[in-house]
């Protein structure tokens, strides 16, 4: 019988050599490619950087006359920095390359022959056998470092006389403050927002002095004109406050066009008659308050206000407010309009002030006491923007019926009891709007104490034997909640 040979397979047969041959070639590839990216490492980490076969690198930093400083002929987007007593050269040349070096020299060039006169040294973090620098001819400074590791950083320190670097304009403003002292700035700080708001005190005093209103000698016994009491709100105040809203819905009420519905822990609105008399302000206000239903409670009301951050709506209704009190003629200028430039002035100053800070605190050399100055520029733009909303407009034709308006309101806040009359309750209701944009309700109410009181027929409630108290403690609640949530909900502007 013949036996037959078979030949062995896998890694102890044919397939040895490969096998050998696949792993010389790895290993070669592994420790050519160890070697490359240790050569390119150091490339990527710092391109300045230029190789020997002894492991040597030489770089070359120049600097011309305008302070730009150039690595191996590429600008490097490093300027001179202009200091109070001289010009300096600080820039990190090497940065934990990746790569030994037996040897680093980094050649300085100046734009001038001022090396003798310039202090120098090289600043060494981390596995440096040695350095030194020295000066090489008058406009030549050499950095040298024995034994730089992989983890090192070589940075150059060059202290140039000044004179000699032509900086720009904007690099000039920045020495000429960085000269000015640190107690200078905090006397500027103080003084900036001190002089701004005195200035605004003395202006708004001025626009009162010649803007005085005569102060009634006697009191009237009725409005002296019929305007809404909401733009009585506004002509008192120069503002369209939460009064001036709750003030126009009981005037509504009053005439008619919407009843309030006191329940339980409960509150709602129902509509009236609606009729055309209604001015633009008040229409706005009530498609706010009322949508298709006849009525709306607290629920609705809530869920509409908690589902706006700003409502447009609501910002017409100042809007219109003003714009009326303008168009009678009681203000020089629209006071929403005037006020919302002062904001608008006072928000970009602060803006600026604080612009010049955060930069003032990245790009000042030493310590940046201009910060001052911008932290005073800061607070005098919110005494422009708070204060100037106290700046009195209003026209001759507005003091002159500002004063008997107020004549009218020592008449709603007297103390002295109301006589009794047929047509009692209905003086009560129709003045009450006005008492509240003039806040003297509470002295309103108390004149007619001593009286019996019936509820309007516009006010509804389940509660029976209410007085004139209980009816005050129901509806100044209600109408108070509602007129300062709409209110909230006015667009930046609009206060």
């Amino acid at each position: 019988m013949v036996e037959t040979k078979y030949k062995k397979s896998g890694i102890f047969g044919f397939y040895r050599r490969k096998a050998i041959f696949f792993a010389i070639v790895l290993a070669a590839g592994f420790l050519g490619w160890r070697g490359l990216t240790g050569n390119l490492f150091l490339a990527d980490r710092n391109a300045t950087l230029t190789s020997t076969i002894s492991q040597e690198a030489a770089i070359l930093v120049t600097v011309d006359h305008s302070g730009q400083i150039f690595i191996n002929g590429k600008r490097s987007g490093k300027r001179v920095s202009a200091l109070s007593d001289y010009d300096e050269v600080r820039l990190p040349v090497v940065d934990e390359s990746g790569q030994y070096y037996d040897r680093v020299v980094i050649t300085l060039k100046l734009p001038a022959a001022v090396a003798y006169e310039t202090e120098h040294e090289l600043l060494v973090i981390h596995g440096v056998d040695n350095s030194r620098s020295y000066t090489s001819d008058g406009s030549t400074i050499v950095y040298e470092a024995n034994g730089v590791s992989g983890y090192a950083t070589l940075s150059i320190v060059a202290k140039l006389p000044k004179g000699y670097i032509d900086f720009p304009l904007t690099e000039k403003a920045k020495q000429v403050l960085l000269r000015i002292q640190a107690n200078v700035w905090v006397g500027i700080a103080i003084a900036l927002p001190l002089l701004t708001l005195i200035f605004m005190l003395l202006f708004i005093l001025r626009q009162r002095r010649s803007g005085r209103i005569d102060l009634p000698g006697e009191e009237i016994t009725a409005p002296p004109m019929l305007i809404p009491p909401a733009i009585v709100g506004v002509l008192m105040n120069q503002h369209v406050r939460a009064r001036e809203v709750a003030a126009t819905l009981v005037d509504l009420a009053v005439r008619g066009d919407i009843v309030i519905l006191d329940r339980d822990r409960d509150f709602a609105f129902g509509k009236g008659r609606f009729d055309q008399r209604l001015l633009g302000y008040e229409k706005i206000l009530l498609t706010k308050i009322f949508r298709e239903s006849l009525s709306s409670d607290r629920l609705e009301i809530e869920k509409r206000i908690n589902n706006h951050f700003y409502s447009k709506k609501i910002s017409l209704v100042s809007a219109g407010v003003y714009a009326v009190a303008t168009r009678l003629g009681y203000f020089k200028v629209n006071p929403q309009r005037l006020f919302a430039q002062y904001r608008l002035i006072g928000i970009l100053a602060f803006l600026v002030g604080a612009g010049g800070f955060a930069l003032s605190l990245l790009y000042m050399a030493q310590p940046p006491y201009i910060i001052f100055f911008w932290a005073g520029m800061m607070i005098s733009a919110l005494v422009v923007a708070f204060s100037a909303s106290s700046i009195p407009i209003r026209t001759p034709l507005g003091r002159e019926t500002m004063s008997n308006w107020l004549a009218f309101k020592r008449y709603l806040s007297s103390a002295e009891p109301i006589p009794y009359s047929e047509n009692l309750p209905r003086i009560f209701e129709k003045y009450l709007p006005y008492a509240i944009v003039m806040d003297c309700e509470a002295a309103w109410a108390r004149r007619f104490i001593e009286h019996n009181f019936t509820l309007p027929g516009w006010f509804l409630t389940d509660k029976s034997g209410l007085g004139l108290d209980d009816f005050c403690l129901s509806l100044f609640p209600i109408i108070s909640y509602v007129s300062r949530s709409l209110v909230a909900l006015r667009e930046p502007g609009f206060e």
